[in-house]
């Protein structure tokens, strides 16, 4: 007698959400693990998206300014006094004024453009002097430039030195004083108090550093440690080697108001622009990470990378030390937009990326299609540099230059729904976000720890009529919540796999911004048997 066939039933769906990573981006964990509960959920790809405490905003785009040399942008620096300021950009030869259009030169006969600048206020007035290690040091008294030897009597050596003035490679202001470091030495200069030019006093360091290399940079750093209680001000020094040496004082003239504070190991720096003051402290990229100087002072150099500000992208950091290499990487705060910028060097045939912050969460994503050479923010917003001589605007439109659409995208990081062995097949999706102008969105699955990403959408078409000209990016301010929240509509999905996640994409092709920002996305995958 034959049976019945028994039919297999259908798996029930079941529903997953993935709340916005507003851990940010995630490298640093192995893969099995998953979101961990007691963590904000973070993302295995966050690529155009920007973390906040709320959801993750897609980026706006860039606005080209113009060219000032076939070569690389190496620096732009500032200059504030009262109600005036400027902005510069330094090529490699010429000095550019770029407060407004056109750029205007205003020094030029130089051999390198890798100045680093400092202001200071005397009586005398507001002054901004640069050295590169190269040229002969220049001054900017808010109108002209010139070589510092003009000044007065210029910046002098004492007697006996064979050190000139063009020796000098990095400047920062101290207890009022203004700090240089000799090139390729371990000796460190000052001026007297509240002076522009005069005798120099050399400060040699060889002998107190005890892993060798040279000088890099000096800075000062506060420490809330202070026997008197409140922050400490100290005076760092930085060399090659990855050692920084603080002393504490106002005159280091003076045994007794001059005294080493300590000596501490960071990981190698990775340039003179690879370090950012958040508050009192120095965050430095280093080869071990994003380094606190604080924190730094409390740990061995072995305990320090589990420390990183940057740990929760370690793995990423490494891969792209091992690409990039050491040197030229250069670090960046912009306060209005709440970014730490972290810029690898780049030449012309490697991708444009960035690795970007959120300085008051910490969470992290990444930037691309933005080459960031050199960074500055004027009248609140973010300019930046390439290699191949333009000044940008970062932050403003919809596209990116001259009308190239860019993609963010958002893979959140997988789970095996408690069923580890056996098969999800992904049936459903949606996506919850909220937008001020209309957006297409493509919503894939993904299994067992892809993070290849499809081909993307479309940008959306929409009547922007100007708005973005008529001054949305001055009217309002990136990260303001958008007005309408949108449910999107459910969508098939499919494939099938052990652990799953979803991979959004957005494209952004207007000049006027979408300010995107997603809320969740939500699938229902079938669990189906164990997989033999």
């Amino acid at each position: 007698m034959r049976s019945p066939t028994q039919r297999r039933k259908p798996g029930k769906s079941r529903p997953v959400n993935f709340p916005a990573p507003t851990g940010g981006w995630i490298a640093n964990r192995s893969l099995a693990i998953g979101r961990d509960p007691n963590l904000a959920p973070g993302a295995m790809v966050l690529d155009n998206w920007f973390p906040t405490s709320t959801g993750i905003l897609l980026r706006r785009g860039s606005d080209l300014r113009y060219n000032i040399d076939s070569g690389p942008v190496r620096t732009m620096f500032r200059y504030v006094s009262g109600a005036a300021t400027r902005l510069f950009a330094a090529s490699e030869t010429e000095i550019f004024d770029v407060s407004s259009d056109p750029a205007v030169s205003v020094y030029s006969g130089l051999t390198s453009g890798d100045w680093h600048v400092q202001q200071i206020t005397t009586a005398g007035g507001t002054f901004l002097i640069g050295v590169n290690g190269v040229d002969e040091p220049w001054v900017y008294d808010g109108t002209t430039f010139g070589p510092i030897s003009d000044m007065g009597s210029g910046i002098e050596f004492p007697s006996g030195s064979t050190a000139s003035t063009s020796d000098l490679a990095f400047i920062w202001l101290y207890a009022g004083r203004l700090w240089f470091i000799q090139r390729d030495s371990m000796s460190a200069w000052y001026l007297p108090v509240d002076e522009v030019v005069g005798e120099l006093e050399e400060m040699p360091l060889g002998g107190v550093f005890e892993r060798g290399g040279v000088l890099l940079w000096g800075q000062s750093w506060s420490l809330s440690s202070g026997g008197s209680g409140g922050l400490s001000e100290q005076c760092v020094f930085t060399t090659t080697e990855g050692e920084v040496l603080a002393y504490q004082g106002q005159n280091p003239a003076s045994a007794s108001d001059w005294n080493k504070a300590g000596l501490y190991r960071i990981g190698k720096p990775l340039g003179t622009r690879a370090f950012v003051r958040a508050g009192g402290d120095l965050l430095i990229a280093t080869s071990v990470g994003l380094i606190s100087l604080a924190e730094a002072s409390r740990r061995d150099l072995a305990a320090l990378g589990n420390a990183a500000v940057s740990y929760p992208i370690e793995e990423a950091w490494s891969a792209m030390l091992n690409e990039r290499g050491m040197q030229n990487w250069r670090c960046f705060i912009w306060p209005e937009g709440k970014m730490v910028v972290v810029s690898p060097p780049r030449l012309a045939s490697e991708d444009r990326v960035a690795f970007v912050a959120n300085a008051n969460t910490g969470a992290w994503c990444r930037f691309t299609g933005w080459d960031m050479a050199a960074m500055e923010t004027f009248n609140g917003q973010l300019h930046f540099g390439d290699i191949a001589g333009n000044l940008w605007i970062g932050n403003v439109s919809g596209v990116d230059g001259d009308a190239q659409p860019y993609v963010g995208v958002c893979i959140p990081l997988y789970e095996d729904l408690g069923a580890p062995a056996s098969r999800k097949i992904a049936r459903n999706g949606r996506v919850v976000k909220r937008s001020r102008y209309p957006a297409l969105e493509k919503l894939t699955a993904k299994f067992d720890f892809s993070t290849a990403t499809p081909p993307p959408p479309n940008a959306a078409e929409f009547a922007s009529g100007g708005v973005w000209g008529a001054g949305i990016w001055g009217e309002s301010q990136w990260g303001e919540s958008a007005s309408e929240v949108v449910t999107g509509r459910w969508v098939s999905l499919g494939g099938s796999g052990q652990d799953v996640s979803v991979c959004l994409q957005v494209t952004s092709g207007d000049v006027t911004p979408l300010d995107v920002e997603l809320i969740r996305l939500d699938a229902l995958f079938e669990t189906a048997g164990l997989i033999s």
